[in-house]
């Protein structure tokens, strides 16, 4: 396995642990997922998931990420329908000081909502926006790649979310270098 699939694991379990008997519904792990990424690369200028976002009709995901929770994985989690709960220990070595604190900073924020609050709530931000219409067409698909770029926009003035532009234009910047640097290097 992968490190950054042990990361993406890890991830899950950390949310999981957090909930009522260590139990996370899947839509509602996938938005605390992609806020943490959210608001980390806002703030730092990287993911803490190495994943590609989509947008589907409850909103953004990490897609690499949601396809791993449709089975369980031993000593990690298991999966029952929905539900998502943590049958090992959360293994914060595959984490940043700021991912870690991102982490918690998400759960401590947003980890009293229920996924129905926090799909509502990703329907407020351009990554979901641009795709708005087309998902709420049934005959077009419903998944769309999200452009990264869009997750430095901040979202629709009615959502309760610190944006700092200034730190965001910052944090766009580290990331669109690193980003030209492995473009430039996976040639």
């Amino acid at each position: 396995m992968k490190i950054s699939e042990k990361k993406n694991i890890n991830a899950i379990v950390f949310f999981a642990s957090k909930s009522p008997n260590n139990e996370i519904n899947r839509l509602k792990l996938m938005k605390l997922l992609w806020l943490a990424d959210r608001m980390h690369l806002n703030k730092f200028g990287r993911l803490i998931l190495k994943d590609k976002y989509s947008a589907l009709p409850h909103g953004p995901v990490p897609s690499s990420t949601m396809n791993s929770t449709q089975k369980s994985i031993e000593n990690f989690f298991s999966v029952n329908g929905f539900t998502i709960r943590a049958t090992g220990d959360f293994d914060n070595r595959f984490f940043s000081k700021t991912d870690l604190q991102i982490m918690y900073e998400v759960w401590n924020s947003f980890g009293d909502k229920d996924q129905f609050e926090l799909e509502k709530y990703s329907h407020l931000f351009p990554e979901w926006l641009r795709y708005k219409k087309d998902l709420d067409n049934n005959s077009l698909p419903n998944s769309y790649p999200i452009v990264i770029q869009d997750l430095f926009n901040p979202p629709a003035s009615d959502a309760k979310y610190h944006h700092n532009e200034v730190e965001s234009n910052k944090a766009k910047s580290i990331f669109n270098s690193h980003t030209s640097i492995q473009d430039f290097l996976s040639r």
